[in-house]
């Protein structure tokens, strides 16, 4: 079976945001000619009320400024609302759709060896990149906060496009700077946050966590509520208490947005994503699909 699946780079990236700029903001890289292959700053393209699935291999730290989206990161979906910052990590497949007209974003893309390059140790670095792995990787931030942010971006942007003198150096100091803010972030919702004193909502996580892990192999609740020693039932009770989902549900979009992802981003045939997705044929794979899209595989593949 061929395995030639296209993984988002930054200089893909960037040709996707043609002049990796927002017209109307001045915000990003204005030439082609940055040819920094583990660090960009965008912002992005207006216009776009939704994305396909992709897997990036970089990390992306992101500023919402005005407008919201509703974003998938792996097992977490969350709302993007104006004055906040979220974290996408390489390892999780990410989409976004319901985006308003007006949705402004800063973003920094980087890979992990542009700052393993510096004097920070890659322990410390981890555990930046890290934040808390438990809760949706986006926090709240105070309009003060945000204006703070976002000329750190902007300060970000001209460094990058001026290329003065030690401009990498001075890169590497900031984007460190935009991480250790993220985190302080970070730190301030947990601390106004009672969720994580919910028993139900940690085993809701684990849930989700499992169902990222072995969504290729186990397929119904019932399967999952073993992993977890507690009856199928609780299972469903608890999901939908804390997602307004049933827990099938669940298994199921976490099934579409890889056969979603696979369709757009590989050379694979359908019946080798029915393969590689375990569906027992093509057909079964189809009906699946189109209980989601409202179309079939083929019908979807067109449309890219």
């Amino acid at each position: 079976m061929s395995d030639k699946i296209t993984v988002s780079t930054i200089s893909s990236t960037l040709k996707h945001y043609l002049l990796s700029v927002n017209t109307n903001t001045g915000f990003g890289v204005v030439d082609d000619s940055w040819n920094q292959d583990d660090f960009a700053v965008i912002a992005n393209e207006p216009g776009l009320t939704h994305g396909l699935p992709v897997k990036t291999d970089y990390y992306s730290v992101i500023l919402c400024l005005r407008g919201g989206c509703k974003k998938t990161i792996g097992h977490f979906v969350f709302e993007v609302y104006t004055n906040s910052i979220h974290l996408v990590s390489p390892q999780f497949i990410t989409s976004f759709e319901d985006a308003s007209s007006d949705l402004l974003l800063y973003q920094v893309v980087f890979k992990k060896e542009f700052l393993t390059d510096s004097l920070l140790k890659e322990n410390i670095l981890n555990n930046l990149l890290e934040v808390n792995p438990d809760y949706p990787p986006i926090y709240g931030l105070s309009q003060k906060s945000c204006a703070s942010l976002k000329a750190l971006y902007e300060k970000i942007s001209d460094e990058a496009r001026e290329k003065g003198a030690f401009h990498l150096h001075i890169l590497r100091l900031l984007l460190t700077d935009l991480l250790y803010e993220m985190n302080r972030a970070c730190e301030n919702c947990l601390l106004h946050s009672t969720r994580h004193l919910s028993k139900q909502y940690q085993l809701v996580y684990k849930f989700k966590k499992l169902v990222e892990d072995q969504f290729l192999i186990l397929k119904t609740v019932q399967e999952y509520a073993d992993a977890l020693f507690i009856s199928a039932k609780y299972l469903t009770e608890i999901v939908k208490a804390e997602t307004g989902q049933n827990a099938l549900h669940v298994i199921h979009n976490r099934q579409y947005l890889e056969a979603q992802y696979l369709l757009s981003s590989s050379g694979l045939s359908i019946k080798e994503i029915a393969e590689r997705l375990n569906f027992d044929n093509s057909s079964h794979f189809s009906r699946f699909f189109k209980r989601f899209a409202g179309n079939n595989p083929s019908e979807f593949k067109q449309l890219q």
